[in-house]
This record gives C-alpha cells, structure tokens and sequence, in this order.
C-alpha cells in the first residue's frame, strides 16, 4: 500500500468519527427527523451515589448515542438494508405481510383471537350498551355503535400464513357481533359490508402502507353512515355528490391523511412502493328544504378521523357543536387536520355533553373490542343508574370481603391500594349482577 493510500485511508477514518460528532456539536447540516414516539433523553447529573449504582455511565452513554449527528440517516440507513435484504424491520409496530402490505401486530392478534375475552364478559358488556342505548333513547338521544373492519380480516390473504388463524377460531368480534344482534343495540358493522366491496369496488379499502380505512374507503363507509342515521334518526342530512371521476395517487409521498401511516414509522431511507390509492371528489351542498345538520358526539378510535380527514363530512353534515372524543379522553373539533380544543373530556359535564346531542355515535375497530369502549359506556351507565344506599351498602359489604379474603403479604404491603382495588372489584361486580 502507497504512502499515499494510508495517508487517505486515515483522514477518511479520522472524518468518519469527528464529522458526526461536530454534526451533532454544531448541527451545520439540516437532518430530517425520525418519525414515531420517541422519549427525549436528558442529560444525566453526575452525582456520587450515581457513579456507585453504576446508573451514570450507563445513562450518559445513551444520552451521547441520541446526540451522535446523523444518527436519524445512519438509522434509516440500517433500517433500509434489513428491510431490502430480509425484509425485516426494527419496529415492533409493524408486521410486513405477503407483497409487502404492512400490518399492526395487535390487530392482528386481535383477528387470531388472542385477546379474546370471556363470553360472560361480553355478555356483560353488550347489556351495559344496551342500557345505555335506552338511556339515551329516553332523553330524545340516538345511540349507534359503529364496528370498523379490521385490515387483518379484510386482507387475511396477505398475512404471512405462521399469522393466519385457523377457521372457527373465537374472537372479540364473533361474540361481540352476535351478542349486539341478540340485544338488540343498534349497529352498523362495516366489516361484512366492506367484505362485499372488496370484490365489486374498484378501488382499494385499505393502503398497503396505512393501518385504517383508505380514503377511497373511509368516505363509502361515511356514505352509508350517513344512511344509517338518516333511518335512526328520521332525519336527511344535507346532499352530498361525486363530482368527476376519483383522483389516483401512484406516489407513496402523495398519499394523504392516514394512508402511510404504518410506512412513515419504518424510517426507511426511501417508502415502498404504494398501491395506487383514489380520492373521490365530492362537493358538500347547504341544507336544503327537509334536510338539517344534527348535532353529533362521536366517542371512538383512530378510525374516527377517517370521517373527517379525507372529506368533511363530519365539518359539513353535523352541526358545529359536533366533537370527537378520541379515545374518550382528548375532545377534538371536526377538522381536516388533528385539531384538539385542548379539553379534557374528564372536566365536561357529561349529561349536558350527551343530552345536547342527536346522535351519539361510538366507533370502535376490532382490536379494540376489549378496551371496554375506554370508559365511556361505564360512564354513561352509572350517570343515568346512580347508586342508592342500599346500593353503596352492598358494595361496601362485598369489598371488606374481598379485602379480608387478600393474603397477609398484599394487606401488609399495601393495604391502601388493596381496599381501593377491591371497591373497584366489587363495584364492577355489582354492576354485573344488576345487568344479568
């Protein structure tokens, strides 16, 4: 090797270590960030007892990694070559499936049952809606519960086959879909009818790269909720009509709302190609003679923003004191974009929230099912069956049971927390049976 070639081959290996560590120093080159949920690392205080645990240098190590300049290109860089090489990812949010149709891993799981709850459970759960639904009804309220399908189950072809349940096998859906028909709670289960529109639709349901409903497939679901309530509520909503043919997107940094947003959280060096999607083009008339905007709470998951996102059909349809109740906990106002008011659902008054409405509509996906409607339904319930002291008493009864049945370590090492557990035990057991 020439004098020459050792002299390059150090000042390269010299720039290779000080370069990221100037860039991270001096910050002389724009990097564009990485996207997904990140925990800021805080510089770490050197302290004695620190250094003795052996928690600084660990901490101060992490902290300088986050600092390392380029580290969103060198990230994405090995991201890129694992995913192009054996098409696997860092993420654990993420399951690529068959021709690259990315997936969540809990929805999923969702789909193969493995969340499945007791049917004794569901039973209980789908009563409690059915009470709160007459509830509502008995205050001039509409009630509707929205089943958003799942891509898992609307794409099961595309699951990688270790992923893919065997026929039969029970699910939050089987048993929450036949326990709302038994009861009687009104339902508008999207995932039969976009089984039916998979094959007679032109259009993709869902993107390759998104974990919801598409575009295209979020404002056909729209259509028909509208319909929906129309019948519940005997009502017409304002016209809404397609104006020209669907605009059709080839490019995955064109797709729009929710479409990529399983393919952002890769932090690839470049997207995968993306399915062509299509976005219809619609137009929004004023009320006309017979037709009015209702006032509407929406209380759901992420599906939710489909109704908005895309189209505004939750802005041009419902009235303007309409607010989504994301996950029953931030309140937003209808919008193109995420637009929170900054209200906490927690500081509302509840019976004025939902006895100022026309509707009150809960839209909730499968992989959800067992998140126990976020509260919501709890809460409504007991509003409108308050507890007498006979009541109160029972239940005071049956939670000094439980806390004495408590072995002697959970009384000794936190018998505070025991007996607030075994009221919230013995409060949802009452509730269970009331609702037999």
């Amino acid at each position: 090797m020439t004098l020459f070639a050792k002299r390059f081959l150090l000042v390269f290996f010299l720039a290779m270590v000080l370069v990221p560590v100037l860039q991270g120093r001096f910050h002389f080159s724009k990097e564009a960030g990485l996207h997904g949920a990140f925990a800021e690392v805080a510089r770490p205080t050197l302290t004695w007892d620190s250094l003795r645990a052996n928690t600084y240098q660990p901490a101060l190590e992490q902290y300088m990694e986050e600092q390392l300049g380029f580290r969103a290109y060198l990230v994405r860089l090995r991201n890129q070559l694992k995913f192009s090489l054996f098409r696997t990812l860092e993420s654990r949010e993420i399951l690529v499936g068959q021709h690259n149709m990315l997936f969540q891993p809990s929805a999923v799981a969702s789909y193969a049952g493995h969340d499945c709850l007791p049917a004794a459970e569901v039973r209980f759960r789908v009563r409690r809606l059915r009470a709160v639904q007459r509830a509502l009804r008995q205050h001039g309220v509409q009630f509707l519960f929205v089943l958003a399908p799942g891509k898992a189950r609307l794409y099961p072809e595309n699951l990688p086959p270790a992923q893919r349940p065997a026929p039969g096998t029970p699910t939050n859906y089987t048993r929450f879909t036949a326990a709302l028909q038994a009861d009687s709670v009104a339902l508008l289960n999207f995932v039969p009818v976009f089984a039916h529109w998979k094959s007679t639709r032109p259009y993709p349901l869902f993107p390759s790269a998104g974990a919801h409903w598409s575009g295209y497939g979020a404002t056909l679901a729209a259509d028909t909720l509208l319909r929906c309530l129309e019948q519940l509520g005997q009502l017409r909503f304002p016209l809404v009509r397609t104006v020209g043919p669907p605009r059709i997107v080839h490019t995955a940094d064109s797709l729009r709302g929710t479409d990529n947003d399983l393919s952002w959280l890769m932090n690839l060096m470049w997207l995968p190609a993306a399915t062509p999607l299509a976005y219809r083009q619609l137009a929004f008339a004023p009320p006309g003679p017979g037709q009015m905007r209702p006032s509407a709470l929406f209380v759901g998951d992420s599906f939710t923003w489909g109704l908005m996102l895309f189209s505004p059909y939750m802005q041009r349809e419902f009235a303007e004191d309409t607010r989504f109740w994301y996950y029953n906990n931030a309140v937003h106002l209808p919008d193109s974009v995420y637009h929170d008011t900054g209200q906490k659902v927690a500081d509302l008054n509840l019976r004025q929230q939902l006895e100022s409405r026309r509707f009150v509509v809960l839209v909730l996906t499968e992989h959800n099912l067992a998140e126990n409607e976020f509260g919501f339904t709890e809460q409504v319930y007991h509003l409108y069956h308050p507890l007498t002291a006979a009541d109160q008493t029972a239940i005071d009864k049956l939670a000094e049971k439980l806390t004495s049945q408590a072995t002697w370590e959970e009384q000794t090492k936190d018998l505070e927390g025991l007996i607030q557990r075994s009221r919230q035990q013995a409060h949802a057991l009452f509730d269970r049976q009331h609702l037999q």
